[in-house]
């Protein structure tokens, strides 16, 4: 038996060990180290909770940018031949819902205008999509031929505005029948479609509320060969570019 040393004697060193293998640090991808349970999130989503958070993120972002464009713009199909030539049955379109709309000026103080529309007001000319007001859910679309305080007649196959020719380069044929002459009341339109011997309008049920119109047909993406933006003829830019061409 080995005796503790004395006073001034060094111990000997013990023996070395050869180090006993171990699995410690491993236990993640040790096959012998039973898998810990699963959470049962993972069989709906694997991913992990960090990756369902940036999934509904993302999915909420689109449904932003969803209703943003909804509340621009809207698709419309043309229903019909009552737009001809402008517009062939099954074109589609896009509506632009800001072109009139308007910002209630009434909580201002000292305000003469009651509204203010940024983007401007229905012309003549504008062809613009609308509420029927004789089914709510249906939708129309048709030409503005004259605005509130605008009066309105036909004759002779001529359509006349404030007693003047209405100059309508879009029209495939005359307008057909009479009408005597009436007023726009405030906030109406009087409509009508471009293909006037086939067009259910302003004629057969009277003027349009304002307030029924969703917006203007701005863009025509279908069918892809006539791509592009939808023409709206006024005739008074017309007549004040001429007045300034021969001044």
């Amino acid at each position: 038996m080995q005796q503790p040393p004395g006073d001034g004697e060094l111990a000997s060193p013990a023996p070395l060990r050869a180090p006993f293998p171990t699995h410690a640090g491993l236990d993640d991808v040790d096959p012998w180290i039973p898998a810990p349970p699963r959470h049962p999130m993972r069989a709906v989503w694997p991913w992990g909770l960090s990756q369902l958070s940036e999934t509904l993120e993302v999915v909420a972002l689109a449904i932003l940018m969803f209703l943003a464009v909804r509340a621009i713009g809207q698709n419309f199909i043309v229903d019909g031949e009552s737009m001809r030539p402008t517009f062939e049955n099954n074109q589609l379109l896009i509506v632009n819902r800001l072109a009139y709309a308007s910002v209630d000026l009434t909580w201002l103080p000292g305000v003469d205008n009651d509204e203010w529309r940024p983007f401007g007001e229905p012309k003549t000319g504008d062809v613009v999509v609308f509420t029927f007001p004789g089914d709510l859910d249906r939708d129309f679309i048709k030409r503005i031929i004259a605005r509130a305080g605008q009066t309105v007649s036909i004759r002779d196959g001529t359509v006349l505005v404030d007693g003047v020719p209405l100059d309508e380069p879009y029209l495939g044929e005359l307008t057909s029948g009479d009408l005597p002459e009436q007023t726009v009341p405030d906030e109406m339109l009087f409509v009508m479609g471009d293909n006037r011997g086939n067009s259910f309008d302003s004629r057969n049920w009277g003027m349009l509320p304002e307030a029924l119109v969703i917006g203007r047909a701005d863009v025509r993406y279908w069918p892809f060969d006539q791509i592009g933006l939808v023409e709206h003829h006024h005739p008074g830019a017309a007549v004040t570019a001429e007045l300034t061409a021969t001044q």
